[in-house]
Parts: structure tokens; sequence; C-alpha cells
């Protein structure tokens, strides 16, 4: 008895399929005549002749065997018009005039693709007269469905059909691998059971056409004993000022819908649904906010598995005249960060800690871009800046920026205007040579001897112009050159 309350189920389920076939078979004329009517009517093919019988010409008749089936198909032509002569076979006729195609007489015809195929025949009465007739070949896919099943802590297994779009099932049937079956149809792609033990089972899924009764099946092993995992944020990345980039990676493939934070408030939902075992999402940041986001999974039985936080960051460049200042807020959950680093083109810089938010650069090459990026390093996931290019700080490229030099002075001792001085905010000791119009030098500055006071070896210089060169090195050891003309006016 104990061995017949466990095969119970089984022969249910076997004898209601049984009984499902038997009236399929019964309705098999009128569903085969109603499901070519409808995909030959979906199927609109140029210039279609099958319906058009030319003058002169006459209806023809003919059956086919295995005319609804899953591919590959082998159909076989049964050809009960008694005066029917010269049969010739067009298999795959797609429109346009009958001449045009290569015919066969051979009756049978294999079909390797899905898909909905017309088959026309043509053919002679005994008198001659020619005759074309037309049918209806469709070919179903067997693709086998794939399926995802999420256990809950009860010990239900919620199953779903994650590829009806490819196949298009009628219907699906369950074997739960527990000696439970379950029937359910594309209207409703879901099916659950609840096992009354935690030992792994083989799930197989059917996949079935109806009339045919064709399809595939795929199979997976589920263990009851390891409740489903959260999904994860693994990356966070600012591709600009206002658009962000999630990663998430979902090894359950849950159902998971984005929720975000702006500052200090409460999460709400943006209505975007993830469901694939790895997704990129964009979503929406900004520059003058802090958005955080998180995943929630819409099942009911996994409603508690949140996934972890991620926020926006995005990092500030203020140029000053010999650096460029680069700043960084501080992360809206600073218990989750292991790690912080900004990268200088591409190489680490800087590693910001809680109490530094900022770090001049006084390094950089003129007419080059600079560019920086904050990488925030957590338990589970990265999260990139926006990556901010700026020249190189005023003054490596200008270092005369606030260098003075006069264009004239009068050595006339009178205390005003009496000497050559180069002045203002330069690194290091200009070097200042003063040349004559012949090129000569006549003056060299020194540590001992910083302006030129209108004297040539002692004696008063002749009023006029004379040229001017100075040079000046940069603290990373460039040289920079600055010429031009001083009148010395007497």
């Amino acid at each position: 008895m104990q061995f017949l309350g466990k095969l119970y189920p089984i022969i249910t389920f076997t004898f209601f399929r049984l009984l499902l076939i038997q009236s399929q078979k019964q309705c098999l004329l009128f569903l085969t005549l109603g499901l070519t009517t409808s995909l030959a009517l979906g199927q609109q093919i140029v210039d279609n002749q099958c319906n058009i019988i030319p003058a002169g010409w006459a209806t023809g008749e003919f059956n086919i065997l295995n005319e609804v089936g899953c591919a590959p198909l082998q159909v076989r032509i049964s050809n009960k018009q008694i005066v029917s002569n010269k049969n010739r076979y067009i298999f795959d006729y797609k429109g346009g005039s009958p001449d045009t195609y290569k015919t066969t007489t051979d009756s049978t015809f294999p079909y390797t693709k899905p898909g909905l195929y017309y088959v026309m025949k043509l053919s002679e009465t005994t008198t001659g007269v020619p005759q074309r007739a037309c049918r209806v070949v469709t070919v179903q896919n067997p693709t086998p469905p794939t399926f995802r099943v999420l256990v809950c802590s009860n010990g239900t297994a919620n199953l779903s059909i994650t590829n009806h779009a490819a196949t298009e099932y009628e219907e699906y049937d369950v074997d739960w691998g527990d000696g439970n079956a379950s029937i359910f149809n594309k209207l409703n792609l879901f099916a659950t059971h609840k096992y009354i033990d935690k030992t792994s089972k083989l799930i197989t899924v059917y996949g079935r056409h109806r009339i045919s009764n064709c399809g595939g099946k795929s199979s997976q092993t589920i263990t009851l004993d390891s409740e489903a995992k959260p999904a994860i944020l693994s990356k966070l990345e600012m591709l600009d000022a206002t658009t962000g980039e999630l990663t998430v990676t979902n090894p359950n493939q849950l159902e998971l819908e984005i929720f975000r934070q702006e500052g200090g408030g409460g999460f709400r939902t943006l209505g975007t649904v993830v469901k694939n075992v790895e997704e990129k999402v964009k979503v929406l940041v900004d520059t003058n906010k802090i958005f955080c986001y998180k995943l929630k999974a819409r099942d009911s039985c996994v409603a508690s598995l949140e996934s972890n936080v991620l926020c926006s960051n995005f990092i500030k460049i203020t140029k000053e005249t010999d650096a460029n200042v680069v700043s960084i807020g501080p992360y809206l959950y600073p218990s989750d960060v292991k790690g912080m680093t900004v990268t200088r083109n591409d190489e680490n810089w800087w590693n910001p800690t809680f109490s530094q938010w900022f770090k001049p650069d006084n390094q950089g090459d003129c007419g080059t871009e600079t560019c920086y990026r904050l990488e925030i390093n957590t338990k589970d996931a990265i999260i990139l800046s926006n990556r901010l290019c700026t020249g190189a700080p005023a003054s490596l490229c200008n270092p005369f920026g606030r260098l003075f030099v006069p264009d004239a002075f009068t050595p006339n001792g009178d205390g005003a205007n009496d000497f050559f001085e180069v002045k203002g905010e330069i690194e290091g000791e200009p070097q200042v040579m003063i040349y004559d119009r012949w090129g000569s030098v006549v003056f060299r500055n020194s540590a001992n001897v910083r302006f030129w006071n209108g004297m040539i070896n002692g004696s008063p210089a002749p009023a006029g112009a004379y040229l001017y060169r100075i040079n000046v090195t940069d603290k990373i050891g460039r040289t920079f050159v600055k010429r031009g003309t001083v009148s010395l006016l007497r």
C-alpha cells in the first residue's frame, strides 16, 4: 500500500496526460485548420498565387502527413486525387509565379528550421488540364525551455519560464523530482511547489506544442538547504555630470527593483527592474547632490533580501596659479570604505584619508592635459568618480606672468628709477644679462649684484637701447627665456 501511495501521483499525472492526448487527437483536424489559417494570415507573402486559379486551370487537391510538428520535420504528401498526373511540388513557395521555382516529383521533404512553409502542388488532369493546390506546413520550435527556481526559506520552490518568447510553447509540464507534477500554460508562466524535506531535487520542465505534442525539455538540480543569495551592486561609475552606470550581479536571477536615496532621506523606487545574471543600468546623478542606490527583490518570499548600498561621488579641481587643487567629498557611508585612490593619468597619485579631502598638484606639462579620477573600494564593489582633465598650472607654462621688467631707467642719482632691476614672484634667482648694440655683454647679475646701475667697467654707459636676456629655471628643471629691450636715458 505504501508503494501504491507513492505511485498514485505519477499514475494520476500519466492518466491525465493520456486523456489530454486523446482529446487532442479528437480535435486534431479542427485545430490544425484553425492554426494553419491563423498562421497563414500572419504570414503575408508578396504576390501569393496559392488561392489564384488562372483561367483554363482546375483546382487540385492533396494532403500532407505531419503537417504540424517540431523541427526537424519530415513531411510526406498523400495524393488522394484520382485525376492527377505529372505531380510536381514546391515545398517552400514564397510568392510570385510558380514557373520561377524548381519543382520536384519527390513527395517527401525535410524541414530543418522552425517556420511557416507553403507547399504548392502542380499537376494535370487526364485530359491535360493544369491544376494547382496549396497547403501550409507549420514547423514548430523544439528549443528546450529555460527556467529559474527560487527557493524560499519555508521549502517552497517558485519556478518561472525565462525563454517563452523564443519557444512559445502552449503548455509546460513540470516534474518536481519528488513524485509530484504540475501543468501550466503560456498564460501563466509560473508554478510553485512546497517540498516536505530538504534533500536535493532534480526538476525537469517539458515544453509542449499542442496538436503535434512535440517540444523540448530541460532539467536542473536545486538544493533546498541553501536559500537565495542577495544580489550585489558591484560597480557604480560616473559617466559624466548627470549620468551614472550601475553594474548588477544577480546570481539567482531574481527580479530586482532599483531604489535611490537622495542625501540623507529615505530610499524610493526608480521603477526600474533588472533580472539578468549581470546587467548594466544607467541612472541619474548630480554633481551637487549625493545619490545612493540599492536593490530589493520583488518576489515576496525573498523580499527581505537587499543588496549593498553604493553612493555617487565626484572629484573637483580648483585651478590656482601654481597648482591644480584636487578635492573630493566625504563618502556618505564611511564605514563601508576599505580604501580610496585618486589616479593621475591612470596611475596612483594620492590615497585620501578621512581627514584629508584635498591635495595640490603643482606638476604638469604645458599643452597637455592631466586627468584625475577617484576610486573608492568597498567590501563588494568599486565606485568610480567622474574623470576630470585640466591643463598644467599657469606658473609652469608662463613663469614670467608675475615678473616685472622695466622698459626704461634713468641712472642719474636722483633716487628714482636709477637701476635696471627685475622684480616679481618667481622661484629661484633669475639670470639677467644685458648686451650693447654690438652684442657684447655689459652686465651679468650675481648673488652680490642683482641690478644694473648703468655703468660699464666703472664708466657711465652711453644713452640708448640695450638688449636683455632673462633665464628662469623652474623647480622641475625646465628653463624659460625672456628677451627684450630696455632704454637707458640720461
